[in-house]
Protein backbone atom coordinates (compact mmCIF):
# COMPACT_ATOMS: atom_id res chain seq x y z
CA UNK A 1 0.00 0.00 0.00
CA UNK A 2 1.09 3.56 -0.68
CA UNK A 3 0.15 6.35 1.73
CA UNK A 4 0.34 10.05 0.94
CA UNK A 5 -1.20 13.42 1.73
CA UNK A 6 -2.37 15.60 -1.14
CA UNK A 7 -3.33 19.28 -1.17
CA UNK A 8 -7.01 19.56 -2.09
CA UNK A 9 -7.85 23.25 -2.03
CA UNK A 10 -8.09 24.52 1.52
CA UNK A 11 -7.68 20.98 2.84
CA UNK A 12 -5.23 18.12 2.84
CA UNK A 13 -6.57 14.73 1.87
CA UNK A 14 -4.94 11.58 3.18
CA UNK A 15 -5.08 8.80 0.60
CA UNK A 16 -4.03 5.16 0.60
CA UNK A 17 -3.52 3.40 -2.73
CA UNK A 18 -3.44 -0.38 -3.16
CA UNK A 19 -3.81 -2.96 -5.90
CA UNK A 20 -2.24 -2.77 -9.36
CA UNK A 21 -0.57 0.62 -9.96
CA UNK A 22 -1.16 0.13 -13.68
CA UNK A 23 -4.76 -0.97 -13.33
CA UNK A 24 -7.87 1.06 -14.05
CA UNK A 25 -8.41 3.59 -11.25
CA UNK A 26 -11.16 2.71 -8.79
CA UNK A 27 -12.07 5.38 -6.24
CA UNK A 28 -13.37 3.88 -2.98
CA UNK A 29 -15.40 6.23 -0.76
CA UNK A 30 -16.02 5.22 2.85
CA UNK A 31 -19.11 5.74 4.98
CA UNK A 32 -19.63 7.94 8.01
CA UNK A 33 -19.32 7.20 11.71
CA UNK A 34 -16.80 7.76 14.50
CA UNK A 35 -13.34 6.63 13.42
CA UNK A 36 -14.22 5.73 9.84
CA UNK A 37 -11.36 5.89 7.31
CA UNK A 38 -10.88 4.79 3.74
CA UNK A 39 -8.27 2.10 4.32
CA UNK A 40 -10.02 0.60 7.35
CA UNK A 41 -13.37 0.51 5.59
CA UNK A 42 -12.22 -1.32 2.46
CA UNK A 43 -9.32 -3.49 3.66
CA UNK A 44 -11.30 -6.78 3.54
CA UNK A 45 -12.41 -6.06 -0.02
CA UNK A 46 -8.95 -5.34 -1.47
CA UNK A 47 -7.91 -8.92 -2.36
CA UNK A 48 -10.98 -9.25 -4.56
CA UNK A 49 -10.33 -6.03 -6.52
CA UNK A 50 -6.53 -6.13 -6.60
CA UNK A 51 -6.39 -5.84 -10.41
CA UNK A 52 -7.55 -2.23 -10.04
CA UNK A 53 -5.66 0.81 -8.79
CA UNK A 54 -7.65 1.19 -5.59
CA UNK A 55 -7.69 4.78 -4.30
CA UNK A 56 -8.98 5.15 -0.74
CA UNK A 57 -9.12 8.71 0.60
CA UNK A 58 -10.14 9.74 4.08
CA UNK A 59 -12.94 12.21 3.42
CA UNK A 60 -12.42 15.66 4.92
CA UNK A 61 -13.23 15.51 8.63
CA UNK A 62 -12.26 11.84 8.90
CA UNK A 63 -9.08 10.04 9.83
CA UNK A 64 -5.85 11.69 8.75
CA UNK A 65 -7.37 14.25 6.36
CA UNK A 66 -8.02 17.88 7.31
CA UNK A 67 -10.39 18.75 10.13
CA UNK A 68 -11.64 22.28 9.37
CA UNK A 69 -12.31 24.40 12.44
CA UNK A 70 -14.23 27.25 10.79
CA UNK A 71 -16.69 25.30 8.66
CA UNK A 72 -20.33 25.96 9.66
CA UNK A 73 -21.96 23.07 11.52
CA UNK A 74 -24.50 20.88 9.80
CA UNK A 75 -24.46 18.12 7.18
CA UNK A 76 -24.69 20.37 4.11
CA UNK A 77 -21.51 22.45 4.43
CA UNK A 78 -19.43 19.42 5.36
CA UNK A 79 -20.82 17.38 2.50
CA UNK A 80 -19.98 20.07 -0.07
CA UNK A 81 -16.46 20.44 1.34
CA UNK A 82 -15.92 16.68 1.08
CA UNK A 83 -17.17 16.46 -2.50
CA UNK A 84 -14.97 19.39 -3.51
CA UNK A 85 -11.92 17.75 -1.93
CA UNK A 86 -12.59 14.49 -3.78
CA UNK A 87 -12.72 16.28 -7.12
CA UNK A 88 -9.54 18.17 -6.30
CA UNK A 89 -7.90 14.89 -5.33
CA UNK A 90 -8.66 13.45 -8.76
CA UNK A 91 -7.05 16.54 -10.29
CA UNK A 92 -4.01 16.17 -8.03
CA UNK A 93 -3.63 12.54 -9.06
CA UNK A 94 -3.99 13.42 -12.74
CA UNK A 95 -7.10 11.31 -13.15
CA UNK A 96 -9.65 12.58 -15.64
CA UNK A 97 -12.03 9.66 -15.14
CA UNK A 98 -12.40 6.88 -12.58
CA UNK A 99 -14.77 4.13 -11.61
CA UNK A 100 -16.18 4.74 -8.15
CA UNK A 101 -17.49 2.50 -5.39
CA UNK A 102 -19.11 4.21 -2.42
CA UNK A 103 -20.33 2.66 0.79
CA UNK A 104 -23.19 4.26 2.77
CA UNK A 105 -22.31 7.98 3.06
CA UNK A 106 -19.64 7.40 0.43
CA UNK A 107 -22.39 6.31 -1.96
CA UNK A 108 -24.07 9.67 -1.38
CA UNK A 109 -20.80 11.37 -2.37
CA UNK A 110 -20.63 9.16 -5.47
CA UNK A 111 -24.16 10.19 -6.46
CA UNK A 112 -23.23 13.86 -6.06
CA UNK A 113 -20.24 13.34 -8.35
CA UNK A 114 -22.49 11.61 -10.88
CA UNK A 115 -24.89 14.56 -10.87
CA UNK A 116 -22.44 17.47 -10.92
CA UNK A 117 -19.27 16.00 -12.46
CA UNK A 118 -20.57 13.15 -14.64
CA UNK A 119 -17.62 13.32 -17.00
CA UNK A 120 -15.26 12.27 -14.18
CA UNK A 121 -16.94 8.90 -13.60
CA UNK A 122 -17.09 5.62 -15.48
CA UNK A 123 -19.06 2.89 -13.72
CA UNK A 124 -20.58 3.35 -10.27
CA UNK A 125 -21.02 0.85 -7.44
CA UNK A 126 -23.34 1.90 -4.59
CA UNK A 127 -23.09 -0.28 -1.48
CA UNK A 128 -25.67 0.11 1.28
CA UNK A 129 -26.28 3.51 -0.22
CA UNK A 130 -27.25 6.65 1.63
CA UNK A 131 -28.66 9.71 -0.06
CA UNK A 132 -32.06 8.38 -1.14
CA UNK A 133 -35.40 9.32 0.43
CA UNK A 134 -35.06 6.13 2.53
CA UNK A 135 -33.81 7.49 5.84
CA UNK A 136 -30.83 5.96 7.61
CA UNK A 137 -30.96 4.83 11.23
CA UNK A 138 -27.91 6.46 12.80
CA UNK A 139 -28.68 6.15 16.50
CA UNK A 140 -25.67 4.01 17.40
CA UNK A 141 -23.34 6.34 15.50
CA UNK A 142 -24.48 9.52 17.18
CA UNK A 143 -24.66 7.89 20.63
CA UNK A 144 -21.05 6.67 20.59
CA UNK A 145 -19.51 9.86 21.95
CA UNK A 146 -21.88 9.97 24.91
CA UNK A 147 -19.59 7.42 26.56
CA UNK A 148 -16.80 6.48 24.15
CA UNK A 149 -15.04 3.19 24.79
CA UNK A 150 -13.81 0.21 22.82
CA UNK A 151 -16.89 -1.66 24.04
CA UNK A 152 -19.12 1.10 22.65
CA UNK A 153 -17.28 0.88 19.32
CA UNK A 154 -17.79 -2.88 19.30
CA UNK A 155 -21.52 -2.34 19.85
CA UNK A 156 -21.62 0.28 17.10
CA UNK A 157 -19.93 -2.03 14.59
CA UNK A 158 -21.75 -5.25 15.45
CA UNK A 159 -25.10 -3.45 15.20
CA UNK A 160 -24.30 -3.09 11.49
CA UNK A 161 -23.67 -6.81 11.00
CA UNK A 162 -26.09 -9.69 10.53
CA UNK A 163 -24.00 -12.08 12.63
CA UNK A 164 -21.27 -11.99 15.25
CA UNK A 165 -18.61 -14.28 13.77
CA UNK A 166 -17.26 -12.01 11.04
CA UNK A 167 -13.48 -12.42 10.53
CA UNK A 168 -11.34 -9.38 11.28
CA UNK A 169 -13.99 -7.45 13.19
CA UNK A 170 -12.13 -7.34 16.51
CA UNK A 171 -9.04 -5.80 14.90
CA UNK A 172 -11.23 -3.39 12.97
CA UNK A 173 -12.96 -2.28 16.17
CA UNK A 174 -9.64 -1.70 17.94
CA UNK A 175 -8.13 0.30 15.07
CA UNK A 176 -11.27 2.32 14.45
CA UNK A 177 -11.63 3.17 18.13
CA UNK A 178 -8.06 4.51 18.17
CA UNK A 179 -9.01 6.91 15.38
CA UNK A 180 -12.39 7.84 16.86
CA UNK A 181 -11.00 9.11 20.18
CA UNK A 182 -8.69 11.66 18.57
CA UNK A 183 -10.07 15.10 19.56
CA UNK A 184 -10.13 16.51 16.02
CA UNK A 185 -11.97 13.43 14.72
CA UNK A 186 -14.64 13.81 17.37
CA UNK A 187 -14.97 17.53 16.72
CA UNK A 188 -15.44 17.04 12.99
CA UNK A 189 -17.97 14.24 13.39
CA UNK A 190 -20.09 16.19 15.87
CA UNK A 191 -19.95 19.35 13.74
CA UNK A 192 -21.01 17.50 10.60
CA UNK A 193 -23.89 15.81 12.44
CA UNK A 194 -25.09 18.99 14.16
CA UNK A 195 -28.41 20.61 13.23
CA UNK A 196 -28.09 22.76 10.15
CA UNK A 197 -28.41 22.72 6.40
CA UNK A 198 -29.04 19.13 5.26
CA UNK A 199 -27.04 17.20 2.72
CA UNK A 200 -28.82 16.61 -0.60
CA UNK A 201 -31.29 13.79 -1.15
CA UNK A 202 -31.47 12.19 -4.58
CA UNK A 203 -35.08 11.66 -5.58
CA UNK A 204 -36.63 10.20 -8.72
CA UNK A 205 -36.16 13.35 -10.79
CA UNK A 206 -32.44 13.59 -9.99
CA UNK A 207 -31.69 9.90 -10.42
CA UNK A 208 -33.40 9.85 -13.80
CA UNK A 209 -30.69 12.16 -15.15
CA UNK A 210 -27.71 9.99 -14.16
CA UNK A 211 -26.44 8.30 -17.35
CA UNK A 212 -23.82 5.96 -15.86
CA UNK A 213 -24.05 2.19 -15.50
CA UNK A 214 -24.71 1.56 -11.80
CA UNK A 215 -24.54 -1.51 -9.62
CA UNK A 216 -26.52 -1.12 -6.40
CA UNK A 217 -25.59 -3.67 -3.74
CA UNK A 218 -27.36 -4.12 -0.41
CA UNK A 219 -27.53 -6.56 2.47
CA UNK A 220 -31.04 -7.95 2.97
CA UNK A 221 -30.59 -7.65 6.74
CA UNK A 222 -29.25 -4.09 6.69
CA UNK A 223 -30.68 -2.36 9.75
CA UNK A 224 -28.81 0.91 9.18
CA UNK A 225 -30.07 1.71 5.69
CA UNK A 226 -33.00 -0.45 4.61
CA UNK A 227 -32.72 -2.51 1.41
CA UNK A 228 -35.57 -0.31 0.23
CA UNK A 229 -32.85 2.21 -0.64
CA UNK A 230 -31.29 -0.22 -3.09
CA UNK A 231 -34.68 -0.97 -4.59
CA UNK A 232 -35.33 2.77 -4.98
CA UNK A 233 -32.05 3.22 -6.84
CA UNK A 234 -32.69 0.26 -9.12
CA UNK A 235 -36.15 1.54 -9.95
CA UNK A 236 -35.21 5.14 -10.74
CA UNK A 237 -31.66 5.04 -12.13
CA UNK A 238 -31.90 4.47 -15.90
CA UNK A 239 -29.04 1.96 -16.09
CA UNK A 240 -28.92 0.25 -12.71
CA UNK A 241 -28.86 -3.34 -11.55
CA UNK A 242 -29.50 -4.42 -7.96
CA UNK A 243 -27.91 -7.30 -6.07
CA UNK A 244 -29.19 -8.24 -2.62
CA UNK A 245 -27.00 -10.41 -0.38
CA UNK A 246 -28.91 -12.74 1.94
CA UNK A 247 -27.77 -12.98 5.57
CA UNK A 248 -25.84 -9.73 5.29
CA UNK A 249 -26.10 -6.40 7.09
CA UNK A 250 -24.72 -2.93 6.39
CA UNK A 251 -21.00 -3.78 6.36
CA UNK A 252 -21.02 -5.85 3.17
CA UNK A 253 -17.28 -5.55 2.64
CA UNK A 254 -16.74 -7.39 5.93
CA UNK A 255 -19.52 -9.96 5.72
CA UNK A 256 -19.24 -11.01 2.07
CA UNK A 257 -15.87 -9.65 0.85
CA UNK A 258 -15.07 -12.40 -1.66
CA UNK A 259 -18.52 -12.46 -3.25
CA UNK A 260 -18.73 -8.66 -3.27
CA UNK A 261 -15.30 -8.39 -4.86
CA UNK A 262 -16.24 -10.87 -7.57
CA UNK A 263 -19.46 -8.97 -8.27
CA UNK A 264 -17.62 -5.66 -8.55
CA UNK A 265 -14.98 -7.16 -10.86
CA UNK A 266 -17.63 -8.58 -13.16
CA UNK A 267 -19.51 -5.28 -13.27
CA UNK A 268 -16.45 -3.13 -13.93
CA UNK A 269 -15.10 -5.53 -16.56
CA UNK A 270 -18.22 -4.92 -18.64
CA UNK A 271 -17.07 -1.36 -19.30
Amino acid sequence: MRTEDRATGADTTHVVTAGDPGGEPLLLLHGTGPGATGALSFRPLLPGIATYRCIMPDLVGFGHSSHPETLPPGPGPWFRRRVDAVLRLLDELGLDRVHVAGHSYGARVALELAVHAPERLGRIVLMGAGGTPVKARLGTLTAFYESPSEEAMHALVTAQLSRGDVPGIDDYVTERFAVAIRPEVRRSFEAAMAPGEPAPVYDESVLAGIPHPVLAVHGKDDGTISPAAGLFLAEHLPHADLHLFADCGHLLQFEVPARLGALIREFLAAA
